[in-house]
């Protein structure tokens, strides 16, 4: 059996940077941007999806099962901006939230719809959150939130 399929376009590195730790009410979550090319994160773009973020995450934010911290992915693609929510409940679950907007200025924010979802160069900001939340937050004498909310994801 061959491999007949062939990718729209090779695989190439994108510029991950960690942002800042912002906070929405009383949750903490890293923000991360991700672009395709060369050029910068439009972030007047994703002006019109923090309140959308803000609306669905539980309250409180922090609870028994709940930390209150997470992160979230600006992700500047080919052709859409992506923003990809995850945050840490029921306390080793991450819940993930996706909103897709396309490059036109008339284009608004919406849910991920069908197969639209993460992708590999998500994955490898996930998966590092992943370690970083079971390093200071699950292990045996894990550090804690504080701990959680200074690793970041380095390119």
């Amino acid at each position: 059996m061959t491999n007949d399929w062939t990718p729209v376009e090779p695989y190439r590195e994108r510029i991950t940077r960690f942002c800042e730790v912002r906070s929405f009410g009383d949750w903490r979550l890293k923000l991360y941007s991700i672009v395709c090319g060369d050029g910068e994160i439009d972030w007047a773009a994703y002006d019109g999806v923090w309140r959308m973020l803000a609306e669905t995450l539980p309250t409180p934010a922090v609870t028994d099962e709940r930390p209150g911290v997470g992160f979230v992915i600006a992700h500047q693609g080919n052709s859409v901006h992506y923003l990809v929510t995850g945050w840490w409940d029921r306390h080793n679950e991450l819940p993930l939230r996706i909103w897709v907007r396309g490059f036109d200025p008339g284009d608004r924010w919406r849910a991920a719809e069908g197969a639209e979802s993460v992708c590999v160069w998500d994955l490898a900001v996930i998966w590092y959150e992943r370690g970083a939340f079971i390093e200071t937050m699950l292990a045996d004498g894990a550090p804690g939130t504080e701990a959680y909310l200074a690793r970041r994801y380095e390119q």
